[in-house]
């Protein structure tokens, strides 16, 4: 096998999952587009349209006569589309959550056919997707309104024993309701037009460019533990998340493309009197966040935007095991949390925090007396330097690993 400009070894159709990993250009830092994490970037979405495929092909013979035609046109849009289009479909946050391994039909966990063809959103309204009919059958609505990613707004269905159709041509989505009621809407990547109004596509909000899930049902499971904003809380932080992602586009350009790339969503969390944030697996390329202060955002989206790159990799590459397995088991010290860690916990950190100590300076450069950047610096330095210790004392770092590692005690000895 050849090596491409990505350093992966060259791959099959589907990019998955033979590949090997040569390098981790673009992880430690942001970096510019077309590094191998945002190959795998790609590569990770195209994953998903192939078990959506999979899901749908194990699920026929347990579906009735209404969800039969739709699982059909679904694999047979999906086999007519190219790579790149697929990854395209299935690069929004919820493709993880419809594309996930489901139980089997005679378990009785089984979500059921609803949530299996739940993937026919990633084909609506995307303009890429053209000439296709999908008569949305009533399990679809069953646990409500379906939210459609390239709309980003939830479609409902309320009037019981109406039809639905969704049609693609010639460039429009047409939404047509057995009841005479009807919706056309041009089909160019564009999004909803503003002041759009419809009695059944509700539109939700954006800020900064980003899709805010916080009214996506399919979302309030992961959430609800964070204590989300009120819809006053978010239209309050817009503002200040806003004007943190213009500063961090002023102080890092790299990290702000970056971010635009790799981040898919924002979820807005209720104010505590500090700042918390977390990127749930779940949904790849979501942050949740609150909004406390322009400063703090700007380290949170840093901080986040770190992880997610993160998961990209260890999708691909485990990075490091600890060196002795009753060790992992009783956990590490960390300068960031009270409780023990596992290794993983100190990769992340070392990570997540270079990356706000690289903000952070930036910060300080920039407006020398604006800010208290240069405090936190001095502390996340400190931790960086102490986890980064015990990291390297304890790890037993993958080929691509140890290139991290290395990059990490580089970019330690230069803060």
């Amino acid at each position: 096998m050849k090596l491409n400009d990505a350093g992966l070894k060259e791959m099959p159709r589907e990019g998955l999952p033979k590949h090997v990993l040569t390098d981790c250009a673009g992880l430690c830092y942001p970096a510019g587009p077309g590094e191998t994490v945002d190959i795998l970037l790609g590569f990770s979405a195209l994953a998903r349209s192939v078990h959506l495929r999979n899901q749908l092909s194990a699920a026929m013979d347990t579906m009735d006569a209404n969800e039969h035609p739709l699982a059909q046109r679904l694999i047979a849009t999906l086999d007519n589309l190219p790579a790149d289009t697929r990854a395209r479909l299935f690069s929004t946050p919820l493709a993880e959550i419809d594309t996930a391994p489901r139980a089997e039909p005679d378990d009785p966990g089984n979500p059921g056919a609803g949530k299996i063809l739940s993937g026919v959103r990633h084909f609506i309204h995307h303009p890429d997707v053209r000439d296709i009919t999908f008569i949305l059958p009533s399990c679809l609505f069953a646990a409500g309104p379906l939210y459609l990613p390239h709309v980003h707004a939830v479609l409902s269905n309320d009037a019981p024993g109406i039809t639905l159709a969704v049609v693609e041509n010639e460039g429009k989505t047409h939404f047509v309701w057995s009841d005479g009621l009807s919706l056309t809407l041009v089909n160019n990547g564009s999004g909803l037009p503003a002041g759009f109004s419809h009695p059944r596509l509700a539109a939700l909000p954006y800020i900064g460019g980003f899709p805010v899930l916080n009214g996506v049902a399919e979302v309030t499971p992961l959430l609800s533990s964070f204590e989300p904003a009120t819809d006053e809380e978010i239209d309050a932080g817009t503002g200040r998340i806003e004007t943190a992602l213009e500063l961090l586009g002023q102080i890092w350009p790299l990290a702000f493309h970056a971010l635009h790339r790799h981040v898919k969503a924002l979820c807005i969390l209720k104010q505590r009197g500090y700042s918390r944030s977390h990127s749930p697996p779940e949904l790849p390329g979501t942050i949740f966040m609150s909004a406390d202060d322009v400063e703090h955002i700007g380290d949170l989206l840093c901080h986040e935007s770190s992880h997610i790159r993160m998961n990209i990799f260890r999708r691909y590459d485990a990075i490091a095991r600890a060196r002795d397995s009753a060790s992992e088991a009783i956990g590490f010290v960390s300068p960031w949390r009270p409780d023990l860690r596992p290794l993983r916990g100190l990769v992340d950190g070392v990570h997540a925090f270079l990356n706000v100590c690289h903000y952070y300076r930036r910060l300080e450069m920039r407006f020398p007396d604006a800010w208290t950047s240069g405090t936190i610096y001095e502390r996340q330095k400190r931790n960086v330097i102490q986890a980064g210790i015990t990291l390297r004392e304890h790890a037993v770092p993958t080929q691509i690993g140890a290139i991290l590692l290395e990059e990490f005690a580089r970019e330690e000895s230069l803060l």
